[in-house]
């Protein structure tokens, strides 16, 4: 899967966003890789750097790396059936053990890109020895999903979500919890604006 963890199903429509005369915005949809990964231009709390995509094999995702960074036997089904069309990864660190990621899929339609959100999800809160997990709301983004997981080494916060084509999760990594759902939900919130 795109991360060590699942999160629970999104919902709303994640198709766009209403204009001051009522209408309704798509998300634009990429074109290239180029295109996406200009999609992934956050701007980054003080201290983080941006790290070369041989750091965390991340970079544009074409479908049989999203093949094999999904790692289900059921990938390249799944995938095909979604429709997706590419993928791109950026991540930044500060420190070992002190970093975020930023995942966005483009599927051909909405509905591909839910589905595939759905089966990231599908397992959110699934008890997992050693591990605590928590889910957490994120109001700036209908049908966002946000989870805390912390075992005695490590800690995450992430924030799933899907816009239009797109299937999106933002993932925060450090020793403890402390100050990581807030950066996840920031992020997020920018990564939403972005698409």
């Amino acid at each position: 899967m795109l991360a060590t963890l699942s999160l629970a199903a999104c919902g709303g429509s994640g198709k766009g966003e209403s204009t001051a005369e009522g209408k309704v915005t798509e998300p634009k949809a990429a074109k290239s890789f180029e295109d996406l990964s200009k999609a992934l231009d956050l701007s980054v709390p003080d201290g983080y750097m941006v790290q070369p995509d041989s750091v965390g094999d991340t970079g544009p995702s074409d479908f049989e790396k999203a093949v094999a960074d999904d790692g289900e036997d059921d990938a390249r089904e799944v995938l095909t059936r979604t429709h997706f069309v590419r993928g791109y990864q950026r991540m930044w660190a500060r420190a070992e053990n002190d970093d975020f990621v930023s995942y966005v899929y483009q599927f051909a339609d909405h509905a591909g890109a839910v589905e595939y959100t759905n089966r990231l999800t599908a397992d959110a809160g699934a008890p997992t020895p050693g591990v605590t997990v928590a889910m957490f709301s994120v109001p700036a983004i209908d049908g966002a999903v946000g989870v805390n997981t912390s075992d005695p080494t490590i800690a995450a916060s992430s924030v799933t979500f899907v816009k239009g084509p797109y299937s999106v999760q933002v993932v925060a990594n450090g020793t403890t919890l402390t100050g990581l759902q807030s950066l996840a939900t920031a992020l997020a919130e920018e990564q939403y604006s972005r698409l």
